[in-house]
């Protein structure tokens, strides 16, 4: 069925905030997606991160129109998704841009250069997942970006959910942890 099709959609629309109070109830984990721009390396954190497919591995990320994160993805081709512990609090909120004036976003950090360009790989991330973009789609006032990833790396040790290396959650417009896990004080 095509949206909007049938008698669906007759009433009137949400606005703004109803749809953003909405949204607010759904838990989702906090990514920092990085990439090489023409002044070095950038970065954004994220939580609209999506599995498409498994066979090829594709992802799917959400930027909004005119973000110096996407421009960069669009001159590159790709991008590095770090998938974040929860203790890498401070990360998150330096790559929404919370972070001291004139502070750069990678200072004091110690960044491994992605195998092919893509992106930066921070240190301590659950997971980092070297990208290739495939397609962009335009939809209202953010582009998807549909992505293969082309190389996963997995850090040694325990995985997520097992004590304070567990991932990074948002919800209500706060930094969560799983149930059970050791939560750093909110800043």
């Amino acid at each position: 069925m095509v949206a909007g099709s049938g008698g669906l959609g007759t009433g009137r629309l949400p606005g703004a905030q109803e749809f953003r109070d909405a949204m607010r109830r759904w838990t989702t984990g906090v990514a920092v997606v990085t990439t090489e721009g023409p002044r070095g390396p950038h970065g954004m954190t994220v939580n609209s991160l999506l599995s498409v497919s498994l066979d090829p591995p594709t992802l799917l990320i959400s930027l909004k129109r005119g973000s110096r994160t996407l421009a960069a993805v669009e001159r590159t081709g790709g991008f590095t998704v770090n998938v974040l512990a929860d203790a890498q609090r401070p990360l998150a909120d330096r790559f929404t841009g919370r972070r001291e004036p004139g502070e750069e976003e990678f200072a004091g950090l110690r960044p491994r250069p992605s195998a092919d360009g893509a992106g930066p790989e921070l240190e301590g991330s659950l997971a980092v997942l070297t990208c290739r973009t495939a397609e962009h789609v335009e939809v209202a006032d953010h582009t998807l970006v549909i992505a293969e990833v082309t190389r996963v790396r997995l850090p040694d040790g325990p995985g997520p959910g097992t004590g304070p290396g567990g991932p990074l959650l948002y919800a209500d417009r706060r930094y969560r942890s799983l149930p059970g896990e050791e939560a750093p004080p909110e800043r």
